[in-house]
């Protein structure tokens, strides 16, 4: 058997729609990796640019291009890329991201020591519109907790074992368009351990035409939907109330009057946990401690209200809880607060610069 046909160690899924303008350098970060024993299938969905141009530039064994002689979409690209390939690991990118040098060669050493992890991902930097690192939670319980919140995985910096894939029939749902990723990684939570890299290994660009902008209203509405399933899972006898409640506060900031019953609501998912036993306690409560914080660093209302309410809080007061912290939660509201004024003030000025232009005309 030759080298060529032997069946590489990983293999790389990179659907690209309409990618020209980033896929060469997509490319490019991933055959220069350390780890070299991968095959990387790029699934053209359709692209109607010279995504394809660009590609049969490249002339690297280890590429293989899939082209769909339509837009299938996300989901069918990569349910599709995973059958087409054999390789014991499979990993994500997208085309619009950057892989770091030695990304492949961490996780595949990070799972070759780590047997009952499942899946892997890593901390990334975000650049272009947007710059800061996204730094989500290390071992499987933070993980898990996090994700009765929201996202705790950045999708294109994933590897994962084909095997555990094929044991649980696992695949990308058509259903959760736009969050297929978080879909996923929920119902593999629930049967083995996830983990992400404490490394920044992956840069991803963030861009006027990326999908969570382009396709941030029916993404927001398709993760409530896997939001609620995962709060009917611990609290069946939830009411559409208060799961109406539960996704306000997750989605958007509360007004001061209304942090006590804030306080009320996330008291109550602590203790219905420790009595259920539906996440690690101590890894929950650390969630819903960090929900807090941010719910009164961003709540509507005067800054000292806020502070007194924060040292009120059972989770600031029970759990993990500091003069760093209180001096922390101080200096972002102070800042959020200044930066509302400077907006007035800039609004104002604006105002006073536009009638003085109206009265000289």
């Amino acid at each position: 058997m030759t080298a060529r046909a032997r069946t590489p160690r990983v293999a790389v899924l990179l659907p690209v729609y309409n990618g020209a303008k980033y896929i060469a350098e997509a490319v490019r970060s991933v055959l220069t990796q350390t780890f070299a024993d991968f095959e990387l299938i790029v699934i053209d969905d359709g692209s109607t640019d010279c995504s394809a141009e660009v590609l049969e530039g490249f002339s690297d064994t280890r590429l293989r291009v899939i082209r769909f002689s339509e837009n299938r979409g996300l989901v069918a690209a990569l349910n599709h890329g995973i059958r087409e390939s054999r390789s014991e690991l499979i990993a994500r990118m997208d085309a619009d991201d950057i892989c770091m040098p030695t990304r492949f060669e961490r996780q595949v050493d990070f799972l070759d020591s780590h047997p009952k992890v499942a899946l892997c991902g890593t901390w990334t930097r975000q650049f272009g519109d947007n710059s800061f690192v996204r730094r989500p939670p290390v071992e499987a319980k933070q993980i898990r907790a996090r994700m009765f919140l929201g996202w705790a995985m950045d999708h294109p910096s994933i590897m994962l074992r084909r095997s555990f894939l094929e044991l649980h029939d696992l695949a990308y749902d058509d259903d959760f368009k736009h969050v297929e990723d978080f879909d996923l990684f929920l119902r593999a939570a629930e049967l083995g351990d996830l983990a992400n890299l404490p490394e920044i290994l992956l840069r991803t660009r963030a861009h006027a035409e990326e999908t969570s902008v382009v396709h941030e209203i029916e993404q927001v509405q398709t993760e409530a939907l896997l939001l609620v399933r995962v709060l009917r899972k611990l609290m069946p006898e939830v009411t559409k109330e208060e799961e109406e409640f539960h996704l306000q506060i997750l989605n958007n900031p509360v007004e001061v009057s209304d942090l006590p019953k804030v306080e009320q609501w996330l008291f109550r998912l602590d203790q219905i946990n420790r009595d259920r036993g539906q996440y690690d306690a101590d890894a929950f409560r650390h969630e819903l401690r960090l929900q807090s914080y941010r719910l009164h660093a961003k709540a509507i209302g005067p800054g000292v209200a806020v502070l007194t309410s924060y040292w009120k809080s059972f989770l600031a007061n029970r759990h993990e809880f500091g003069a760093r912290e209180h001096a922390a939660l101080a200096a972002e509201v102070a800042f959020i607060r200044l930066l509302g004024v400077a907006r007035v003030c800039k609004k104002r000025l604006r105002r006073r610069q536009t009638g003085k232009l109206a009265t000289k005309k």
